[in-house]
């Protein structure tokens, strides 16, 4: 995972992080045997829910990190060489991912050929170790196959995503099993975060039931039962959920002027490949049934680019749907405060491209991914 993705990640968990739970102190006491060693970078979110980034000069190979955190928390750690210059690629591929625990840990050395550390006193690393172990011959393949792809072309890569796939597959279904045998991990807790948008419904139920008191209660069995609750929210059988907001040229656009129509909503961003890929399918679609009492709102993901979004709308020529941004408000979001105006949340999106149709009556009657097909065939049933 890219650095930037690992601090917004980070951030994402802040507002969960502290509230209600007493911080415990920690310390990390290094001693490795690399007199190159020059400084260490950890970031990880203490137990008042703020990111805490801290870089400790590494005497003859020895260091100590200090602070404050709630309970076993994921940090990310980086082992800095003297006279080394790292590019920002570089740097992100040689971040470690670790967990600390409240209570005295050591390192004595660096990630191994195959990125393992050894945190003693933390049982949590241990647990990610062996996690990792279990999942790491998958986890290579799926990699190796995209930088293939990243190498030769974006048509290798497409290729090289069909050949992923059922990597992907057996890689969720590797941690499911994992989960499922270590509910009283959090390290369980923390990694089905980056599966909600893989696991069913039901199964993330099922991972949320087996958890222990302890875990139910962790920073990320707390963010699971939310995770849960919103994606209940956008079901089919369901009512959509309203919503009134500026559309892109600021005219105001809500759900309930539509009443009467079938509508179909786009949920996509302009970093989003397969969204894009599939604009040409969204256009025909509106065109073939435009004057059959359907319409097209589409919502982007992209409300920190909004020049870029605007940019993507005219070059994909879909300047015929309505277009309003996903509105979401990250001061709210790091607050831990309600965000009303998150159509995501509002429809429990947890992947892009998401597709929701909702019927004349305000009820939703599919909800796709990149399953064209059945939307096709849906579509092509009502307005027969």
């Amino acid at each position: 995972m890219k650095i930037r993705n690992l601090i917004l990640t980070v951030f994402t968990l802040a507002p969960l992080v502290g509230f209600g739970q007493a911080g415990k102190p920690f310390s990390i006491h290094g001693q490795i045997a690399n007199p190159k060693l020059d400084s260490v970078s950890i970031l990880y979110i203490n137990d008042q829910g703020k990111v805490s980034r801290q870089i400790v000069p590494a005497d003859k190979g020895k260091f100590d990190v200090s602070g404050n955190i709630s309970q076993p928390t994921m940090a990310y750690l980086l082992f800095i060489h003297k006279d080394e210059k790292l590019s920002k690629k570089e740097a992100e591929e040689k971040t470690n991912k670790i967990f600390i625990e409240p209570g005295s840990m050591t390192i004595s050395r660096e990630a191994d050929s195959e990125g393992f550390i050894e945190v003693n006193g933390s049982k949590a690393q241990a647990e990610w170790n062996d996690l990792k172990s279990q999942t790491k011959a998958i986890q290579f393949a799926i990699d190796s196959l995209s930088k293939g792809g990243a190498e030769t072309g974006r048509s290798a890569s497409n290729s090289s995503r069909q050949k992923a796939a059922p990597l992907r597959a057996k890689l969720a279904q590797a941690n499911y099993d994992y989960f499922v045998s270590h509910p009283g991990s959090y390290v369980t807790a923390n990694q089905v975060m980056y599966f909600t948008s893989v696991f069913s419904l039901d199964s993330l139920k099922s991972l949320h039931d087996r958890y222990t008191p302890e875990i139910k209660e962790s920073v990320d069995g707390r963010r699971l039962a939310a995770t849960i609750k919103s994606r209940s929210a956008g079901l089919p059988g369901t009512m959509a959920f309203q919503f009134s907001v500026k559309d892109r040229e600021g005219k105001d656009l809500a759900l309930a002027d539509f009443k009467g129509k079938y509508v179909l909503l786009d949920f996509w961003a302009t970093w989003c490949v397969p969204c894009r890929e599939s604009m040409p399918h969204m256009i025909s679609l509106y065109q073939k049934y435009k004057d059959k009492n359907f319409d097209v709102i589409a919502i982007g993901d992209d409300d920190t680019r909004v020049k870029e979004w605007s940019d993507a709308i005219e070059h994909d020529g879909t300047g015929m749907f309505h277009h309003t941004l996903r509105g979401v408000n990250m001061e709210l979001t790091r607050k831990g405060l309600p965000n009303p105006r998150d159509l995501d949340e509002g429809y429990g999106i947890r992947a892009l491209p998401t597709l929701i149709l909702v019927d004349p009556d305000g009820k939703i009657i599919g909800r796709f991914a990149e399953n064209k097909e059945q939307l096709d065939k849906m579509l092509a049933d009502i307005f027969k």
